[in-house]
C-alpha cells in the first residue's frame, strides 16, 4: 500500500487529518483509463526514448486496467480457482511494476512473494481487490465540499522514476506535476522525486519512503 491517510482527505484543513500518497495515476473519465494516447496512433516524430516509454507503459498497463475495469467478474473467478494463475497473475505485475534491473528478487524475496500472494489465495480476495477497478471508474469520488483545494488536508506526494511519463525525466517529475489539472486537487505540503523506485514504493525504497513522511507530516504534530 502506498497511500497513507491519517483521517479523511477532503475534511477542512483545520482539523486533524493528512495524506501521503504514491505516484500511481487515477482513473480518468474523458478516455478509457488504459489508452495512454487519447484514442489516436502514437504520433510520428516523437523522440525515440518518448515513443519507446509510451508502448513500454502500454504494456506494463494497459491489459490489467483494461480487463479489471470491463471484465473484474470472469478473471475473479478464474484467478480464485487456480493458485497457479492466481501466482502468475501477480508475479507478472510485481515483476514488471518494480524497479528491479530484470530481477524480482532485489526487491521482494520468495518468502515475501509467497505471503503477499497467500494473502490473496487464503481470504480469496483477488476478486474484491480486481472489483474496485470498476466501481471506481464507474462511481468516481466526488468531494463532499465546493471549496478548493477539493483535498484540504496537507498531502505529499513521492514520484519514482519507473512510473515516469513519457519525455519527463525525474529532475522535471515535480514540475511536470504541477502544470497538471491533477496538481490543484490538493494541498500539497511536500513533494518528492527520486531517480529510483517502482510501482511498490514502501518495499522498493523504505528509507526514502520514510523520510517523506517524515518531511510532510513533521509540522502537524500534536
Amino acid at each position: 500500500m502506498d497511500v497513507l491517510a491519517l483521517g479523511q482527505g477532503d475534511r477542512p484543513a483545520g482539523r486533524p487529518g493528512g495524506v501521503r500518497r504514491g505516484s500511481r495515476g487515477c482513473l480518468r473519465r474523458d478516455r478509457p483509463v488504459w489508452d495512454l494516447s487519447g484514442g489516436q496512433p502514437i504520433p510520428d516524430g516523437l523522440p525515440p526514448a518518448s515513443h519507446a516509454r509510451i508502448v513500454e507503459l502500454e504494456k506494463r498497463f494497459a491489459a490489467h486496467l483494461a480487463v479489471h475495469v470491463l471484465d473484474p467478474s470472469t478473471l475473479s473467478y478464474g484467478l480464485s480457482d487456480s493458485p497457479t494463475g492466481l501466482l502468475a497473475w501477480i508475479l507478472q505485475r510485481w515483476r514488471s511494476w518494480s524497479d528491479n534491473g530484470g530481477d524480482l528478487e532485489t526487491v521482494f524475496s520468495k518468502d515475501d512473494l509467497l505471503t503477499h500472494a497467500m494473502i490473496f489465495w487464503v481470504n480469496n480476495a483477488i476478486g474484491t481487490s480486481i472489483r474496485t477497478y470498476a466501481n471506481n471508474n464507474r462511481h468516481p469520488w466526488t468531494p463532499s465540499h465546493d471549496r478548493h483545494p477539493a483535498i484540504e488536508a496537507p498531502t505529499g506526494i513521492t514520484f519514482v522514476a519507473h512510473e515516469n511519463p513519457p519525455g519527463v525525466t525525474t529532475d522535471r517529475r515535480v514540475e511536470y506535476f504541477l502544470e497538471t489539472d491533477r496538481a490543484t486537487w490538493y494541498n500539497h505540503v511536500n513533494l518528492a522525486a527520486h531517480p529510483t523506485g517502482g510501482h511498490f514504493i514502501p518495499w522498493e525504497l523504505p528509507t526514502e519512503w520514510t523520510t517523506d513522511l517524515r518531511n510532510t507530516f513533521r509540522n502537524y504534530r500534536p
